[in-house]
């Protein structure tokens, strides 16, 4: 996202980012990725590690026209992090992950730490998946429109677990959150995920992982399910078919993918 910022040309001339992701290797990747765009964009890139409670490290970026970037990457949970930060910021970027988050418990120390500023909320997941195949070769392994609408349903209602943070219609929830939290809403669309083959570039790679993350996350739920919602209407082969046939697809450059997201963007006030 930094790097789309910059790309995009729409940040002032000196900039401190803070990134925080509780997986080590996130944290890694984006040190790594944003050094090498840095260096092969013209900025000097400067590394080191911070000391403090929790793993941080810093990458300072110029270029030659002065422009200058601070990006602190920590490893740790964004928003206990809020609740203790002193620092404020201009922007805040939540790039799908509010589907993630209880908005009812993070969204106000979120906001906080931009007072007087503005929080953006791209690809927020909105409550629809679809898969279709556009194979015509009647010989190819062929997904049931039954047994499709009960993978989704039991995707998704395994998001609206009660035990579980965010939900499968976050977007919209956004759309009152905000308000709710003393949040002027600006700006809001729809951003919708559509991968049609041929695959030009990591489509492949990333829906064989959304596949298996959707039966993980099934199978995982059945092991727990008390025979209500979705989940019980599928066994694990049945799920583990769907699995397969979708990863043939994949291979063979015939799945289609969609889901419905929402970008949000909302004002916060000075106090």
């Amino acid at each position: 996202m930094l790097r789309r910022l910059l790309a995009w040309d729409v940040l002032p001339d000196t900039v401190v980012y803070h990134g925080f992701d509780l997986d080590p290797a996130a944290v890694d990747k984006a040190i790594t990725e944003l050094a090498r765009w840095a260096e092969d964009a013209g900025f000097a890139v400067d590394t080191r590690t911070a000391t403090e409670e929790l793993e941080t490290t810093d990458i300072s970026l110029t270029a030659d026209d002065g422009t200058t970037v601070r990006a602190s990457f920590t490893v740790g949970d964004a928003v206990e992090r809020a609740r203790r930060l002193d620092a404020t910021y201009d922007l805040l970027v939540g790039c799908a992950v509010f589907d993630l988050l209880d908005l009812a418990d993070a969204l106000e120390p979120l906001v906080t730490l931009v007072p007087g500023g503005l929080v953006y909320a791209p690809i927020t997941f909105d409550g629809e998946t679809f898969f279709r195949s556009s194979a015509t070769d009647a010989d190819a392994p062929r997904v049931t429109p039954e047994t499709e609408r009960a993978v989704m349903a039991a995707y998704h209602e395994i998001m609206d677990e009660p035990t579980r943070p965010g939900g499968s219609r976050a977007g919209r929830e956004l759309l009152r959150a905000f308000p709710a939290a003393g949040c002027e809403i600006r700006a809001a669309g729809a951003a919708g995920w559509l991968v049609t083959p041929p695959y030009p570039s990591d489509e492949a790679y990333f829906l064989h992982h959304l596949i298996d993350g959707i039966e993980s996350a099934i199978v995982d739920a059945q092991i727990t399910a008390d025979g209500t919602g979705g989940t019980d209407r599928l066994t694990r082969e049945a799920v583990a078919t769907w699995a397969d046939r979708r990863h043939r697809a994949v291979s063979a450059a015939t799945l289609i993918y969609g889901a419905h997201n929402l970008d949000v963007l909302a004002a916060v006030p000075d106090s």
